[in-house]
């Protein structure tokens, strides 16, 4: 596996799957639309769960930004950039378990490190504003002790981020790790991307390759990076227009088709290093995060 991304940062519209929905910024339009989508999966695993919002006023960005039942009960997560917006709906129960299985793992490895409480901060779908002009929210994201501000709102950019999707969503998740990238200059050390079809989940970890890599990057070199242990992406900001993104792990978890029998896990494990999220050295008794297979196993098991 080889997968890389680099070039002109991705805009809202990079990635899309076919069939995304463009609708103005009417909400009652917009409502109407999430619903659409909601209610076609609820009889279906895949496809289109994107609505591209044109004609956006500031009015309606705050709405959409700080108003969870902005779409009458339609959970959903917005992007915007000028006067363009993009919303993600949340199709299906099982997407959010899959973030909070997945996460949990990562937080009970830090609380079992003797980590307190306060230095362990998922900050969930906060918004992340670049200037007045844009903004972006994950479906979850880590902030370290030495990116708290009071208040947390002001806080920087999280280290870690998670987004979920369809499978048919994976070009524009891709590109939504870019962006994370991009936008926070290099303060977001690492992008997991977890998608779902009927029979099949999957993981990928994305992260900045150094910027002493080879232009464009090599399938060698990206081999001879996954290869260390740790993995550790750049600890220093880059700017969007030098960064290179690599997906340095992908695990696969495939339904089993004989009943009774375990799934079939490939790629494990996934190395999460803790100088990458935790933004300083381990200290005794702390370790970097290993997802083997028996923590897949448990994400994924009221999924498949």
């Amino acid at each position: 596996m080889s997968l890389t991304m680099s070039g002109p940062a991705p805009t809202l519209m990079s990635g899309l799957p076919e069939g995304y929905v463009v609708s103005f910024s009417r909400l009652e339009k917009l409502r109407h639309e999430a619903r659409r989508i909601l209610e076609w999966f609820e009889n279906q695993t895949n496809g289109n769960q994107w609505i591209v919002v044109l004609d956006l006023s500031p009015k309606i960005i705050e709405i959409l930004t700080t108003d969870r039942n902005a779409l009458n009960g339609v959970t959903y997560r917005f992007q915007w950039e000028g006067t363009t917006g993009l919303i993600k709906v949340v199709p299906r129960r099982e997407h959010e378990i899959a973030i909070s299985q997945f996460t949990m793992v990562i937080h009970d490895e830090l609380k079992a490190m003797g980590l307190p409480r306060k230095e362990v901060v998922w900050v969930g779908s906060t918004t992340y504003r670049s200037g007045t002009s844009k903004g972006n929210e994950a479906d979850n994201s880590y902030l370290p002790p030495s990116r708290h501000t009071q208040p947390i709102e002001n806080a920087g950019y999280p280290s870690l981020v998670v987004e979920t999707g369809v499978s048919e969503s994976l070009g524009r998740l891709r590109q939504d790790a870019r962006k994370w990238f991009a936008d926070s200059g290099g303060d977001v050390r690492i992008v997991i991307l977890i998608h779902a079809s009927e029979n099949v989940v999957s993981f990928e970890k994305w992260q900045l390759a150094p910027s002493t890599a080879p232009r464009p990057l090599t399938k060698k070199y990206i081999d001879t990076l996954c290869a260390q242990t740790p993995n550790i992406p750049p600890l220093t900001g880059q700017p969007a227009q030098l960064q290179q993104v690599y997906c340095a792990c992908q695990v696969d978890v495939t339904k089993n088709i004989v009943a009774g029998m375990p799934d079939v896990i490939e790629g494990s494990p996934m190395v999460i290093p803790f100088i990458a999220i935790q933004d300083r050295l381990p200290g005794p008794g702390e370790w970097d995060i290993v997802i083997g297979p028996q923590e897949f196993d448990e994400i994924v098991d009221l999924l498949l």
